[in-house]
């Protein structure tokens, strides 16, 4: 029992499909079983499967129509990361491609994008297999002109073909890439004159638009003078207000004063008269004392 626990703990997540070297669509269907397992179980990072060839940036592709180049495999294998080899695997007497070649990607992460995406893909009427390669052997390239001590041919330093087979990172030397660099450039300069157009068309739009939304600096001008001299009416209108009033003020004072005036004279008149009264009866008594001394 503790050796069968042993061997179940040792077993990976799910039944791995064995992968046959003999059955080309066994290859294929067991790969894309080994990718729905996966998926169903939930399994990323090191427990993927995939992480078996993280060291490995190549992709094998077998199943292509003989007639498609290096170029149309990179055409459709550039989509999940850039390109930097292919190997086309060609019959050394005809250069015909016997069907199957090696890409190799910049990134490491790329060939799980091309093996889950391509792998069992139907093209030009064939199936096509997409698998990691664990351990690619890099051609061997001869040099027929310089020959070692022994009269062999010296074994050329491999070099990476790029994506247009002149190199990593030299782009647009092939012809056919030339014609379509130039008429996405034709296009663009279309676009750029299309936009400038529109740009211009859309700025006197835009300018209409606010002359009528906002008002014009005459407009303006005229709104101010009209505002200031409501103002200033206003402003008139408070200062005769105020005018009259302190006129009021003063009339008020003034009609105080004639009042305290004429009860000034009321009691000068009154004082006058009791005075004439007082005079008046003093005499009369003087005038009668004297009469009363001749008499006697």
């Amino acid at each position: 029992g503790r050796k069968q626990a042993l061997r179940n703990l040792n077993r990976p997540p799910f039944p791995f499909p064995s992968m046959s070297v003999t059955g080309f669509m066994y290859n294929v269907n067991a790969t894309k079983a080994l990718g729905e397992l996966e998926l169903s179980a939930g399994l990323e990072g090191n427990r993927s499967w995939h992480n078996k060839y993280k060291h490995s940036a190549y992709v094998y592709i077998g199943g292509l129509n003989p007639d498609l180049s290096e170029g149309d495999v990179v055409i459709m294998f550039s989509q999940f990361g850039e390109v930097i080899d292919v190997n086309m695997i060609r019959d050394k007497a005809t250069g015909k491609s016997k069907g199957f070649c090696f890409v190799c990607y910049e990134d490491q992460s790329s060939t799980v994008l091309a093996v889950d995406n391509m792998n069992g893909y139907q093209l030009l009427g064939r199936t096509m297999r997409v698998d990691h390669v664990e351990k690619y052997k890099a051609p061997k390239q001869l040099d027929e002109n310089d020959l070692d001590e022994n009269g062999d041919p010296k074994l050329l330093e491999y070099k990476a073909t790029g994506a247009e087979g002149k190199g990593t990172g030299v782009y647009n030397v092939l012809d056919g890439q030339k014609k379509i660099e130039e008429i996405q450039k034709g296009k663009k300069e279309v676009v750029v004159k299309t936009a400038k157009i529109e740009d211009e068309d859309e700025a006197w739009a835009k300018a209409f638009e606010s002359s009528l939304a906002s008002p014009s600096k005459k407009d303006k001008k005229d709104k101010k003078a009209k505002k200031d001299k409501k103002k200033e009416k206003k402003a008139k209108k408070k200062d005769k207000k105020k005018e009259l009033k302190a006129q009021k003020e003063e009339l008020k004072k003034m009609l105080a004063e004639a009042k305290r005036l004429n009860e000034e004279a009321k009691k000068a008149k009154e004082a006058r008269k009791k005075a004439k009264r007082s005079s008046e009866s003093s005499s009369s008594e003087s005038s009668s004392s004297l009469s009363s001394s001749s008499s006697s």
